[in-house]
C-alpha cells in the first residue's frame, strides 16, 4: 500500500433500506462501481404511527448497508444506492452521508505469485 492510499479521504455513507435488498444491492455496487468496502446487516425497529392519530406502535424491518468510499468517488455511490435500493419511492428509507474521520481501504484479495 502507498503513501498515498494512507493519506486519501473517505466519506461513510448508510443506507436504510427495504429489508430482502441489501444483498442484491451491495453486489450490483461491487459489480458497477468496484466498490468493495460495504457491508450489509439486517435492523428491526418501532416506531409510534402517528400519521392516522392513534399512535398505536409499529414495527418495521430493514437492512442497512455502510460503505466506505474515496472522497472523489461517494457522491456517485451515494446516487447509485439511493436509486438501486429504490429510496426515491416514498417511505423507502435513507441514505446519507459524512466525513469518515479514519479510514483505509482493505483488499482481501490474496495475491498469486507464481512460483515456477
Amino acid at each position: 500500500m502507498s503513501d498515498a492510499d494512507l493519506l486519501q479521504s473517505y466519506k461513510v455513507i448508510t443506507c436504510f433500506l427495504p429489508a430482502g435488498k441489501g444483498k442484491e444491492v451491495l453486489d450490483d455496487l461491487r459489480k458497477q462501481k468496484g466498490v468493495y468496502s460495504g457491508f450489509v446487516h439486517h435492523a428491526r425497529g418501532a416506531g409510534v404511527d402517528s400519521g392516522r392519530g392513534n399512535k398505536a406502535p409499529f414495527y418495521v424491518e430493514r437492512e442497512v448497508i455502510t460503505v466506505l468510499a474515496p472522497v472523489g468517488q461517494a457522491d456517485e455511490v451515494f446516487e447509485f444506492l439511493y436509486f438501486n435500493a429504490g429510496l426515491d419511492r416514498p417511505h423507502a428509507g435513507m441514505v446519507l452521508m459524512e466525513k469518515a474521520i479514519r479510514g483505509m481501504m482493505c483488499n482481501l484479495t490474496p495475491e498469486v505469485t507464481d512460483e515456477s
